[in-house]
């Protein structure tokens, strides 16, 4: 199979954001099998001061002969709902598409995604997009039972062959700890802070034998989150690629959309001086609630309360 690329290399610097983390090596002891089936040999180990995941597939001389071809991760119950988007990092000998398989709740896998890896020997961060797409319900839901990966799609090519996987994480747009898609459309109001990651682009996937070119917009379902009225938008802790804002601006002609701490300072700066403009003062400088008659001052001007 030809090798397809998913999405813009930008990905790499902006995945940290990730929400779910599903298996980080920090945390896992050093010869232990990480949590992962006994397939492939999994093996926690030291890579250069990072703890991570190697596996060394192999042929099952028992039966499944496809079985030892992949590392497969139990992922029990974790709450992957409004998160549609799958990464981690991974770091092999080959160029080569590496597939994802998530079993779900028929105990069956099922929803693939292939990306393609062309960085020999160095870590590249691989990326997954279930928000469209065949089967891509699979994701937004507990029980989502076992994550596999496929260093070699699902042949025995990788035989023998040694794999490193590390952070694996499911990530999308967050508001309050919660993904996005699984909140009511215009339901967010007011001041609204977004977490995690917006991205927008294309990516490649077959379930057909055909590859197929899929859409998918973090931004376009952002807005339809958003109530018209809604103040602003606070994107500054989120991982963004690709920014397109225009449909949150046509939807919320109001809103303002803080992208930096100067954003911030400035919106900051405007309230301030609002909210005094319609302050009163007597003449000693002390603020005034309820003038009675007399001079006060207001917005830095004398006036006659009558």
């Amino acid at each position: 199979m030809k090798k397809l690329l998913l999405m813009a290399t930008v990905f790499a610097a902006t995945v940290c954001n990730a929400q779910v983390v599903l298996w980080d090596g920090e945390d896992k002891e050093v010869g232990s099998d990480g949590g992962f089936w006994n397939r492939a040999d999994p093996t926690v180990v030291d890579d250069n001061g990072n703890k991570c995941l190697k596996v060394t597939l192999k042929n099952n001389p028992g039966g499944w002969d496809q079985e030892h071809h992949n590392a497969a991760l139990p992922v029990g119950d974790a709450n992957l709902k409004g998160l549609r988007r799958v990464t981690f990092r991974l770091k092999m000998a080959d160029k080569h598409n590496v597939m994802v398989q998530l079993e779900g709740k028929d105990g069956a896998y099922n929803a693939k995604r292939i990306c393609w890896y062309d960085t020999p020997n160095e870590w590249q961060v691989m990326v997954y997009e279930y928000a469209v797409g065949p089967e891509n319900e699979k994701i937004t839901d507990t029980g989502n039972n076992v994550l596999a990966i496929w260093p070699f799609e699902e042949t025995a090519d990788g035989e023998g062959k040694t794999i490193y996987i590390d952070d694996i994480k499911v990530e999308g747009p967050m508001v309050n700890d919660m993904g996005v898609r699984a909140m009511p459309d215009n339901s967010l109001t007011g001041d609204v802070v977004v977490t995690g990651v917006i991205g927008k682009g294309t990516y490649q996937n077959t379930w057909d034998g055909d590859w197929h070119s899929e859409a998918y917009d973090d931004y376009a379902v952002l807005a339809s989150k958003l109530a018209a009225d809604a103040l602003t938008l606070d994107v500054r802790g989120a991982g963004r690629w690709n920014e397109d804002w225009d449909v949150i601006k046509t939807k919320c002609p109001g809103i303002k959309i803080i992208l930096t701490d100067e954003d911030m300072t400035a919106i900051s700066s405007v309230r301030h001086s609002h909210s005094k403009k319609n302050e009163v003062y007597d003449l000693q400088g002390r603020r005034v609630a309820h003038p009675a008659k007399g001079l006060y001052i207001s917005d830095g001007k004398k006036k006659l309360a009558k």
